[in-house]
C-alpha cells in the first residue's frame, strides 16, 4: 500500500474538480497508478467503500471502469488504475472546434451504447447495500437534492432571489412525479457527464461511479446529452437520443417511446437543475471558480427544457427564468 503518498516525491496531486477527495499520480509496480485519499469523516469512509463494491461490480459486469489495485481500509485510501486526464468533454469540444460534427456524433454513440450496456448490466446482481448515499433514485431525493438545491443554492445563493412558497410547491410537485415513473430498477450513475468519462488509448474509461444507485433509465442519458460541460445543439442530441433508444432496444429492452419521452424531459429538468445548484454551491461554498461558467450553459438548458408541452404550468419556474433573461 501507498503509505504517505502526499509527501512522496513520486505523488503528483491531481485536479479534484467538485470532490472533496483527493487525487494523486503515483507509480505502483512500476506503473502509473492513481491514489484516492477519502473525503474527511464518516461520509468520506463510507463513499470510499461504494467505489470499491460498485467499481468490482461494474467490471464483473464488463464496464470499462479504473481496476483496483489496493484499497486500504483503515486509512480508506484506494490505489486504482491511471486513465490519464483526456476528458470526453476535451475531446468533444476540439473536434466541436473544427467543425467535425460526424465525429461528435461517432464519439457520443460510442458513449451511449457503453451506457446502455451499463446501465442494463449493472443492475444484474447490484445490491442495495453497496450505496452510501441512497439506494434508488425517487421523488423525495430528486426534491430535496434537486429542485430544493436549485432553490438554496442558485436561485437565493447565487442570484439572490428569495424564493416564494408558490414556486417551492411548484417544484416538490415536478420532483414528486418521480414517484409515477414505473420502473426505476436499472444502474444509475448519477452524475453521467463528459468530465466523469475518460478517454484512454483511444477507447472510453467510465470514473466517478461511486454515487451509483437504482434509478430511472432517462436519468444519465439527460445527464450526458444536455451536458453544460459541452452544450450539445439540440438537433444534435435529440438525434443521439434516437440512437440510444436503439441501443436499448438492441438489448432487448422494450419502451414505449411516448411514456419514455416524458419521463426523459422531466428527468432533464431535474438534472439541470441540479446541476444549477451545484454548480453554485461549489462556487459560492467551496470558492471553485471553474464551476462559475458553466451556470450559463445550464440555464439556457433550463429555459429551453420549460418550452416542452409537459410543463405547461410551471408558471412559477417560468416567471423566474423570464426575470433571469432580462
Amino acid at each position: 500500500m501507498v503509505r504517505v503518498f502526499a509527501r512522496a516525491h513520486f505523488a503528483i496531486p491531481l485536479s479534484s474538480d467538485g470532490s472533496d477527495r483527493r487525487f494523486f499520480k503515483v507509480r505502483w509496480k512500476n506503473k502509473p497508478a492513481l491514489a484516492i485519499e477519502p473525503s474527511p469523516g464518516d461520509i468520506g469512509t463510507s463513499e470510499t467503500y461504494s467505489y470499491v463494491a460498485i467499481g468490482n461490480h461494474l467490471a464483473k459486469v464488463g464496464i470499462p471502469v479504473p481496476k483496483i489495485y489496493d484499497f486500504n481500509k483503515d486509512t480508506g485510501v484506494i490505489v486504482v488504475e491511471y486513465f490519464g486526464d483526456r476528458h470526453l468533454q476535451t475531446e468533444i469540444l476540439a473536434l466541436i472546434s473544427q467543425n467535425k460534427w460526424s465525429h461528435v456524433k461517432r464519439l457520443y454513440r460510442q458513449t451511449l451504447s457503453l451506457l446502455a450496456k451499463m446501465q442494463v448490466c449493472g443492475c444484474q446482481g447490484f445490491k442495495r447495500k453497496w450505496c452510501y448515499d441512497s439506494e434508488y433514485y425517487d421523488g423525495k431525493l430528486a426534491k430535496e437534492r434537486e429542485a430544493f438545491y436549485f432553490l438554496q443554492y442558485f436561485v437565493e445563493g447565487l442570484i439572490g432571489y428569495s424564493k416564494t412558497p408558490e414556486l417551492e410547491n411548484e417544484l416538490a410537485r415536478l420532483a414528486l412525479q418521480v414517484d409515477l415513473i414505473d420502473n426505476k430498477e436499472y444502474f444509475l450513475h448519477r452524475d453521467f457527464q463528459s468530465r466523469n468519462i475518460l478517454v484512454w488509448n483511444g477507447a472510453l474509461r467510465i470514473i466517478d461511479f461511486q454515487g451509483g444507485r437504482l434509478g430511472p433509465l432517462g436519468y444519465d442519458v439527460a445527464a450526458l446529452l444536455l451536458d453544460p460541460y459541452v452544450s450539445l445543439p439540440e438537433t444534435i442530441w435529440s438525434e443521439l437520443l434516437e440512437f440510444y433508444l436503439n441501443e436499448l432496444d438492441a438489448l432487448n429492452i422494450a419502451l414505449d417511446k411516448a411514456i419514455f419521452e416524458k419521463e426523459f424531459y422531466l428527468l432533464a429538468l431535474l438534472r439541470t437543475m441540479q446541476a444549477l445548484g451545484a454548480y453554485s454551491y461549489l462556487y459560492l461554498k467551496k470558492g471553485k471558480v471553474f464551476f462559475k461558467p458553466y451556470v450559463s450553459p445550464a440555464l439556457s438548458n433550463l429555459k429551453a427544457l420549460l418550452v416542452h408541452k409537459d410543463f405547461e404550468k410551471l408558471d412559477n419556474l417560468k416567471l423566474l427564468v423570464a426575470k433571469l433573461s432580462d
